[in-house]
């Protein structure tokens, strides 16, 4: 009788150990955060401003906002990792001949595609754009050189 008594406790220990721990609130692969469900089911936002110019691309200095996942402001780049319906905004102000577009790169492909540009001197846009999970989003200078009004912010508006 001891015996199995010994023995359903040591399986009980062994059940208990091999439970595995919680992830993480956010995990990573190499550099990138992983978002997770609990993640996905909060606001997904940011913004940005006072640009430096990096490889043609738009990084912004100073993050106003920066709640769920997705935005790096080392890079400019929004990455999904919770799809849904999502607006994007940018607006630049700079030399005369400022030029500025976002572009999109969808999941598993190499080349950013345009969305919408700013006119000759800079200018505004806002756009809606359904993401799907590893899109991403980016502004790039295609001309000219910003000053540190410009901006760019984005959100989701629905869930998918």
């Amino acid at each position: 009788m001891l015996a199995w008594t010994v023995l359903l406790l040591a399986a009980g220990l062994l059940v208990d150990a091999a439970k595995p721990d919680p992830p993480d609130i956010i995990t990573t692969v190499g550099s990138q955060k992983l978002a997770t469900a609990s993640d996905c089911s909060k606001p997904v936002a940011f913004s940005g401003t006072h640009a430096n110019i990096e490889n043609a691309r738009l990084i912004l200095t100073e993050t106003l906002l920066d709640k769920g996942v997705g935005y790096a402001s080392n890079t400019g780049i929004f990455t999904t990792f919770c799809p849904g319906l999502y607006q994007f905004s940018f607006a630049g102000y700079g030399s005369s001949d400022l030029r500025l577009t976002l572009k999109r790169k969808l999941s598993k492909t190499e080349t950013w595609q345009p969305v919408v540009s700013s006119g000759p001197s800079g200018g505004a846009n806002i756009v809606l754009l359904r993401m799907a999970l590893g899109d991403q989003v980016a502004v790039f200078v295609d001309s000219g050189k910003t000053d540190d009004s410009t901006t760019f912010s984005g959100y989701r508006i629905a869930k998918e």
